[in-house]
């Protein structure tokens, strides 16, 4: 939905956040009835968002409460203070009084952007098929079982165990030349 809306208005395609966050709003303000679109795209995007960052957070939040034995309520003030703190903040000064600070030649908001992105997505994606099958090899087989046939099953563990690392680590190493 976006593509076509951005070529039809002749505004080019930019990466990243500046696609939705610069462009589109370009699009919206050509657009008939472009303000209404507009708060229902950015409102639908900011729930998408939340929602999905929900998920990350109670990772966090259980593991500080079941390792420390602190109460709920001081484990999710410590999360969302400390992302606060070190995470909008600075993506939020990176474009007014922090423009000159640079890391790995990018802005701080870019630079988050691309770790995020770039390597922390990867690693967790290569983590994670390396933990199903090297790790949880039995079980993993055992649940796919349940209602697979064992060729199936031996054919897509094998790729989970052995291809799918391998792509990852291709994709992984191709991203950050």
């Amino acid at each position: 939905m976006i593509f076509p809306s951005l070529f039809s208005f002749g505004v080019a395609p930019n990466s990243g956040p500046t696609l939705v966050f610069q462009s589109l709003p370009i699009v919206f303000s050509n657009m008939w009835a472009g303000p209404v679109f507009a708060v229902i795209f950015f409102s639908l995007l900011l729930i998408a968002a939340l929602t999905t960052s929900l998920t990350i957070y109670e990772v966090l939040i259980t593991t500080i409460q079941e390792k420390t034995k602190i109460r709920r309520a001081a484990a999710i003030t410590i999360v969302l203070a400390g992302i606060f703190i070190f995470g909008n903040i600075p993506s939020i000064l990176s474009y007014g009084p922090w423009k000159d600070i640079s890391v790995f030649g990018k802005n701080i908001f870019d630079a988050f952007d691309y770790i995020s992105g770039n390597i922390l997505f990867m690693l967790t994606a290569l983590g994670s098929a390396l933990f199903v099958g090297f790790v949880m090899k039995d079980e993993a087989k055992e649940e796919l079982l349940y209602k697979g046939n064992h060729t199936t099953v031996n054919i897509w563990f094998a790729y989970v165990k052995y291809l799918v690392p391998l792509v990852i680590l291709l994709i992984f190493i191709s991203n950050l030349f």
